[in-house]
């Protein structure tokens, strides 16, 4: 067993040392760059701009404005110099993910919205792709899968993966396995994308921070190692990696604000999409994740009404013993601030309907067709308030 002291000491050791190596650390590849004559490189370019045509015409592909915009605007923002060289993508999947390809393609998944409380915390893991791909470190992966004896299978599977569409599970470890950058080159990446944020005026300390959230999220739900997410699992990170950038990050800069601030730019994008980008993180059905993350989000500001919505919607989906009085009272909740999406007043309805309290389904299926007009299932609902 390691001893307290010592491990200090360790750390101690790891962290000058990283601060050390990182004042040697800068990007290898320039703004525009090409790919060489090499035909390996050439060839993998054309197999990932002949994916990026197939990508724009995805269903998973967000398009509404303001959520790309936002996201667009971090990344360039980070980026600097290497802005007008990364195209970036929102694609719609609960899971904690980015990636980027060495063509400049970016990729970021709605589930990273989800689980940041600031924009700087999502600056932070686009500025850690970023260094991935100035160190040349995307281009190296690939290489490798190229060289593999499944090159081409790895290959779809890698994208598959990132994209969130679905693949074999045993093909999607192996895959996994395949594309995770070595600990050196993860170690680069979270100190150059530090670095990154700092250069753009945006807090380096949310470099460490966003990983304490997605270890507290862990923790809360109680899961085996294997069901972490994808960029966990292609990012592999432990607490020790995480205090070496944080013991790095206020060496360098100095220790972090204690004044909390609210992010007003993300809890208007959450405000705006909260339905949008939680449905999909309810219907995973993993309830404790989503606990933590309903408590993260009324800690930063989000609309309470759509926070008890959503409440409702955990405990309604989970089906626990008392559960559905959870869900009643949560979309009462709801509903008294004023602010309740209109499905709470059906989901309410037919609730009260399967407590035999036609008055009240009455009620409450009356107010959602108020509301919603032209619902696909106000056929459906005018059958139950007829029947009585």
């Amino acid at each position: 067993m390691i001893r307290p002291f010592f491990y200090l000491a360790l750390m101690i050791a790891f962290s000058a040392a990283a601060n050390a190596e990182l004042e040697t650390i800068d990007h290898i590849i320039p703004p525009g760059y090409e790919p060489s004559e090499a035909q390996d490189e050439q060839g993998l370019w054309m197999e990932l701009k002949d994916y990026e045509l197939r990508l724009n015409k995805s269903a998973l592909l967000v398009r509404d404005p303001e959520l790309t915009n936002y996201v667009k605007g971090i990344v360039c923002r980070v980026a600097g110099d290497y802005c007008n060289d990364i195209r970036v993508y929102l694609i719609r999947n609960p899971g904690f993910n980015a990636s980027m390809t060495a063509t400049g393609m970016m990729q970021i998944w709605t589930g990273l919205l989800v689980r940041s409380t600031s924009s700087d915390e999502i600056a932070a893991v686009v500025g850690h792709e970023i260094a991935h791909y100035t160190r040349m470190h995307t281009l190296k992966r690939f290489r490798r899968l190229k060289s593999s004896a499944a090159a081409g299978g790895l290959i779809d599977i890698g994208i598959s993966i990132f994209t969130g569409t679905s693949v074999p599970i045993a093909q999607s470890l192996a895959s996994m396995n395949a594309l995770a950058f070595s600990r050196d080159q993860e170690q680069e990446a979270d100190l150059l994308g530090a670095r990154l944020l700092h250069e753009a005026s945006m807090d380096p300390h949310a470099a460490y921070r966003v990983w304490q959230n997605i270890i507290a999220e862990e923790e809360s739900a109680a899961v085996k190692r294997r069901s972490v997410s994808v960029f966990a699992q292609t990012h592999p990170d432990d607490q020790s990696r995480v205090d070496v950038t944080r013991e790095w990050v206020i060496a360098k800069y100095g220790p972090p604000d204690n004044i909390e601030v609210a992010d007003d730019a993300l809890v208007t994008i959450m405000n705006n999409h909260y339905y949008f980008l939680m449905e999909d993180q309810i219907d995973t059905n993993r309830f404790g994740r989503t606990k933590e993350l309903l408590e993260r989000h009324s800690a930063m500001g989000v609309e309470p009404g759509t926070i008890y919505y959503f409440y409702g919607e955990m405990f309604r989906q989970r089906g626990a013993d008392g559960d559905r009085d959870l869900a009643m009272s949560a979309y009462r909740h709801s509903i008294e601030t004023g602010n309740a999406p209109a499905d709470a007043y059906r989901n309410l309805g037919f609730l009260y309907l399967k407590e035999k309290d036609i008055e009240g389904a009455k009620k409450y299926f009356t107010i959602f067709l108020e509301q919603e007009p032209d619902a696909t299932d106000r056929a459906m609902i005018e059958f139950y308030l007829d029947k009585g």
